[in-house]
């Protein structure tokens, strides 16, 4: 028979399941196979490089795997509500058991509003809920890492809102740095005036992630370009973050609002 808060325990479990499956798509991958790079120059010397997908079937494992990581966590922080309230009634089911669910609000007045519809929510319980919303500082600690409690969940509740409801989430790879090595043929008089990097843009279609001049170009030239850039995942949502350093995050955040609930019901393991 499960305990207290067992719930959100094998709910993070399973979003843990869902994120090493993540690393291990994204580790498989050969990037060389799924992009192709292109430069272009014009007849001034200026030019860009491109790069664009040309293979994109792990895609839709990876977002599948992403929705789920979501969904569990997210369920993972409405369990704990669920749980603490059939505590405080000293019944499971609790009263009015359709109703109980984690609010995450950007203020204090929807945070007000959106707890009213909890009309038996102990107050202690609420005190519990406004200490991890967005605008209340808490702040989570873990191996030397510091980070806000409330803007993480308010990333996870977004995400975890607009995968189940509008769409998946379009997740891809994005240059997040490196450089571009140009090669000038030995002889001339052409030399690399500038080359800047240009990235963090998810690679949907062909993206531009460098721009470049040669000087003293002569048109119809060969040089050789070569790419020297580090892909990371991201996803097209705001705000703009690496997924490996959000979905960490997630989990952790999710971790430690269980324990200030285990904590404050002396459930100890």
């Amino acid at each position: 028979m499960s305990g207290p808060f067992d719930t959100c325990w094998d709910r993070v479990a399973r979003a843990e399941v869902h994120r090493q499956s993540l690393i291990q798509i994204w580790d498989g991958i050969d990037q060389h196979d799924i992009y192709a790079s292109e430069g272009k120059i014009r007849d001034d010397g200026t030019g860009e490089l491109f790069i664009r997908p040309v293979k994109r079937d792990w895609l839709l494992p990876f977002t599948l795997q992403f929705g789920e990581m979501l969904y569990q966590l997210r369920a993972a922080l409405d369990s704990c509500v669920y749980d603490a309230a059939a505590l405080k009634f000293a019944q499971n089911p609790p009263p009015d058991e359709e109703k109980w669910n984690f609010p995450v609000c950007a203020d204090a007045t929807k945070f007000q509003e959106s707890v009213k519809r909890m009309k038996q929510l102990p107050l202690d319980v609420s005190i519990l809920l406004e200490s991890v919303q967005p605008y209340s500082s808490a702040t989570g600690h873990h191996n030397g890492m510091e980070w806000d409690l409330g803007p993480t969940l308010a990333i996870l509740n977004d995400w975890a809102r607009i995968d189940r409801h509008r769409r998946l989430h379009l997740v891809g790879s994005a240059v997040t740095e490196g450089y571009l090595t140009i090669g000038i043929p030995e002889g001339s008089n052409m030399a690399v005036e500038y080359c800047d990097f240009i990235g963090g843009d998810v690679l949907e279609h062909e993206s531009q992630i460098a721009r470049f001049k040669i000087a003293n170009w002569a048109p119809g030239s060969q040089v050789h370009m070569q790419p020297h850039f580090t892909l990371d995942i991201a996803v097209d949502e705001s705000p703009r973050c690496r997924l490996s350093e959000i979905s960490t995050a997630m989990c952790l955040t999710v971790e430690i609002v269980r324990g200030i609930f285990e904590r404050h019901f002396n459930i100890v393991r």
